[in-house]
């Protein structure tokens, strides 16, 4: 600095402008706090609904996961409803003694129900006996009357039953569903009429022991390789192909598709065993 210049002064700081600039800085401060705090709380907010959106679904997935196990063990408690039908000669009768066996209900048919009513003396099997002496034929109405009254009693409600045979027509199924009988499930057996065709012509029945073979292992065990068994065997008289033919042609006249009068419906291959469709057949009438 030159000789005679005068050394620059400070400006003196003025009291109410340094006040303005430390209330605009608080004020700065203050809505940045009061920024990052509602931020903070928002964020806690969504975190809270967060988890509480996720407790309500566990919740609900819980509930509906013990409404669905409870919803099983009832299907797998409740007594089994089924029908089926199938022409004669097929494996009905050896499929319906497996789910007897197996699922502890009752086997049921015209004839049974027939005799139950009349040892009950109720009152559709007073009419079968009166039809009887009188030597008049059981309806289709009379028959069915019996069926019902059996499938309705307290025994076989708690049972469960399998219905072989019935019904024979959608007019038949429609009354015995309006007289009380649940049928919701049918199982159908198919068979070609060659096949049953074959299954009765190797039939052969050892007369001393009244033992039934099949000369190719259908439906009952092979011979033995014994001469003396093989000179007894002979063929029955039902085992023909023209009866055969003749009791399907008959079966056909008498019995309808009736499949759909039911809500669920099983069709089994009858050339089958009958302990190689028990899967398929417990799946259906015991769902998991």
């Amino acid at each position: 600095m030159g000789c005679g210049q005068a050394k620059p002064v400070d400006p003196v700081p003025d009291p109410e402008e340094e006040a303005r600039k430390a209330r605009e800085k608080e004020e700065k401060e203050k809505a940045a706090r009061e920024a990052q705090e509602e931020v903070e709380r928002k964020l806690k907010e969504e975190e809270a609904k967060a988890e509480a959106d996720r407790k309500a679904k566990e919740a609900e997935a819980k509930r509906k996961a013990e409404e669905e196990a409870r919803l099983a063990e009832e299907r797998r408690n409740r007594p089994i409803t089924c029908a089926i039908t199938g022409p004669p000669g097929s494996i009905k009768g050896k499929l319906c003694e497996l789910i007897v066996a197996e699922m502890g209900c009752k086997h049921v048919s015209v004839g049974e129900a027939t005799r139950h009513a009349v040892q009950n003396d109720t009152p559709a099997g007073r009419r079968v006996q009166e039809a009887k002496k009188d030597g008049q034929p059981v309806t289709d109405e009379l028959n069915t009357e019996v069926v019902v009254e059996l499938l309705t009693t307290d025994a076989l409600k708690k049972s469960g039953w399998i219905l072989d045979g019935l019904p024979r027509s959608t007019e038949q199924a429609a009354a015995m569903g309006d007289a009380g009988a649940e049928l919701s499930k049918l199982i159908v057996v198919g068979i070609s009429d060659d096949e049953l065709v074959r299954r009765a012509v190797g039939r052969r029945m050892d007369l001393e022991t009244h033992t039934l073979y099949h000369l190719d292992g259908l439906g009952f065990p092979k011979p033995p390789d014994d001469p003396a068994v093989l000179a007894r065997l002979t063929q029955r008289k039902d085992d023909t192909s023209e009866r055969v033919l003749a009791r399907l042609d008959q079966y056909r006249e008498g019995n309808q598709d009736v499949s759909p009068s039911f809500r669920e419906v099983l069709r089994v291959d009858g050339t089958k065993e009958p302990s190689q469709l028990m899967d398929e057949v417990r799946g259906f009438l015991r769902p998991p």
